[in-house]
């Protein structure tokens, strides 16, 4: 055994001593002295990489790390705090690699764990990193970075009640953690409550007043809810913080499409194109400047823009050509529910009340303003896209396996079963009102009509048509939140042949199913309103209700829209959308053939 030596010991007591006031510069010459003297010393190795990587010196920090794994391999440490050094460095690659040796050589240390769900995070990897930030709180309960970066990726991942309750655990340790104030705030208003959010906004601001990343996060809120005077006072005190920060000015360019500045917002777009900035980020400018380019009509300016924007969408959410696969998969195996004979439906209840009215479609078909118009009615409650049908689907799934066939296998207690999961998750989202239709829209619902049928024999159904190009060139412009089917929204071509699949089924449901339904084109309603909304109404056994009129000022009125329509339907009926596509005519050629079946099928001459 080799002896310690110890004056070499007493320098190094002497040079932790000075890290514990903060001396770094004087502690990193202490090591640097003891490393050239014993370069065997690992300790003095990765305590010099650990102090130089708190100076920011990660290059250094990078070199100090190596040579304590020369001399000792399997130092679990070692691996641990030079992935830490390369991390700073952004090589979140080469990071993650170093943190799974890490814990390969110790498994049952809470940190290592902890450290590589937060690279895997950063680097968009949402899922694995949650499973790592798991494995570290099943080792250490109560740690808070665990719990918080955690939250953070359950609150991307859409699974909010987990949210809620890792994020309340975290403030419950730090109850002044401004990022879990902050993540607890963007938690809320995708869940609709906008004033429990900005009061969480408002408490973390309190913790940290010069948060540039809270400031636009409230900015950004505060837009999207109609208060604009709120928006750009946050904006303007933001900006004086930081000129840089990108959201800013994402903000501000929204603020002037609300005003109709359309030369304006592509001048602030325009400013930070070239900035770093996070890929979602990137992807909603370039999507955003690409839609104002449309508005002021340069055309040639617009594709280009989409497409990078996208680019940077699916680098964003890990969007590949393997999960368009799985989306075609997913959509063909529901198909499959059916029988060859479409399935006997009993209990036939007459009661429409008890009923929901489904609204759907392919998103960019005019749902949203749909739904706006028929919420103003006081006989129709919506229910804002919330998950019923997904939760029923995914009891139906549990039950049955999904496979072949497995629709007409349902006995009576199974349908009673399933709707009972849904109006159970009814009345967890919203207070019924007495009386009143419910009117749950969710485009997508299209994939499950025949599920919806079975469960609801008698349920009426609203197909919301549009042009397909222009639905998909819509889709396009769009940055849609990150479910499985909309992530694949990723290029023209993707859009397309997800949309024949989706519409394709429709056709087939119809053919095969007794469904009742109402077919509406946004073309017509928006160029005949009343006589269209007339006709809709009287499908629903409803009268006539001036208030539908007032659809706007409804709109203006609702707390938060959580679609990209949200600053379309507080505005008033417009028809510069309708047949938008005919200007990108050579960008649509390669899809023409996919998508001119379903042009025909739903009445359109071109």
């Amino acid at each position: 055994m080799v002896k310690k030596n110890p004056l070499t010991q007493a320098k190094k007591s002497k040079a932790d001593n000075l890290v514990h006031e903060g001396r770094l510069e004087e502690a990193r010459e202490i090591y640097q002295r003891v490393c050239q003297k014993d370069r065997l010393d690992v300790e003095a190795w990765v305590k010099l990489g650990e102090i130089s990587r708190q100076l920011g010196d990660y290059d250094s920090a990078e070199t100090n790390f190596r040579s304590a794994l020369a001399i000792s391999p399997n130092l679990s440490l070692a691996h641990q705090m030079l992935a830490t050094a390369l991390q700073c460095q952004g090589r979140v690659d080469e990071a993650i690699e170093e943190y799974r040796n890490a814990i390969q050589l110790n498994q049952n240390y809470p940190d290592g764990h902890y450290l590589l769900g937060n690279a895997l995070i950063e680097k968009g990897l949402m899922a694995e990193g949650a499973e790592c930030c798991l494995r570290a709180l099943d080792l250490r309960p109560n740690f808070f970075e665990a719990l918080s970066d955690l939250g953070s990726a359950f609150l991307f991942l859409g699974r909010g009640e987990e949210a809620t309750d890792i994020l309340q655990r975290a403030l419950k340790l730090r109850p002044d953690s401004s990022v879990v104030l902050a993540n607890l705030a963007c938690l809320k208003e995708l869940q609709g409550h906008v004033e429990e959010a900005l009061e969480h906004y408002a408490l973390a601001l309190r913790v940290d007043p010069d948060s540039v990343e809270i400031l636009a996060k409230q900015a950004e809120l505060m837009e999207k809810t109609g208060r604009l005077a709120e928006a750009s006072d946050l904006v303007a005190r933001g900006l004086r913080i930081s000129e840089t920060l990108p959201l800013f000015h994402l903000v501000s360019a929204r603020l002037e499409r609300r005003a109709g500045r359309y030369a304006n917002a592509a001048i602030l777009l325009e400013s930070i194109r070239k900035h770093p900035m996070p890929h979602d980020l990137a992807g909603e400018s370039h999507l955003l400047l690409g839609q104002i380019y449309d508005r002021l009509g340069e055309y040639e300016k617009v594709f280009p823009l989409l497409s990078e924007g996208k680019r940077q969408v699916a680098l964003a959410t890990h969007s590949t050509e393997e999960n368009t696969k799985h989306v075609l998969e997913r959509i063909d195996a529901a198909r499959l529910w059916l029988d060859n004979s479409a399935p006997v439906s009993a209990n036939r209840n007459t009661n429409h009340m008890d009923v929901p009215v489904f609204l759907l479609g392919f998103p960019r078909s005019g749902t949203t303003l749909l739904e706006q118009i028929l919420d103003s009615h006081p006989g129709i409650q919506a229910l804002d896209e919330k998950p019923m049908s997904g939760a029923m689907e995914q009891a139906f799934l549990n039950m049955t396996g999904g496979v072949a066939s497995s629709l007409a296998q349902l006995d009576e207690q199974q349908l009673a079963e399933l709707r009972k999961v849904y109006f159970d998750e009814v009345d967890r989202q919203v207070a019924r009102r007495p009386n009143t239709l419910l009117l749950d829209k969710l485009p997508l619902n299209t994939l499950r009509v025949p599920l919806l049928w079975r469960v609801f024999p008698n349920a009426r159904f609203i197909l919301a048509i549009r042009h397909p190009c222009d639905v998909c060139l819509s889709c396009f412009m769009q940055n849609f939140a990150a479910n499985d089917i909309m992530k694949s929204f990723i290029s023209l071509e993707t859009i397309a042949t997800i949309y024949a699949r989706v519409m394709g089924a429709w056709l087939e449901y119809v053919a095969r199913l007794p469904l009742t339904f109402h077919r509406i084109r946004y073309e017509d309603l928006v160029a005949n309103l009343e006589p269209e909304v007339r006709g809709l109404l009287e499908f629903l056994d409803l009268g006539w209700n001036d208030s539908v009129l007032g659809h706007t000022q409804h709109a203006q009125s609702r707390d938060i829209i959580n679609t990209p329509s949200y600053h379309q339907v507080t505005q008033p009926i417009y028809q510069h959308a309708k047949y938008r596509w005919k200007h990108y005519e050579h960008e649509f050629a390669p899809v023409m053939d996919t998508l001119r079946p379903y042009i025909s099928s739903f009445g359109y001459s071109c």
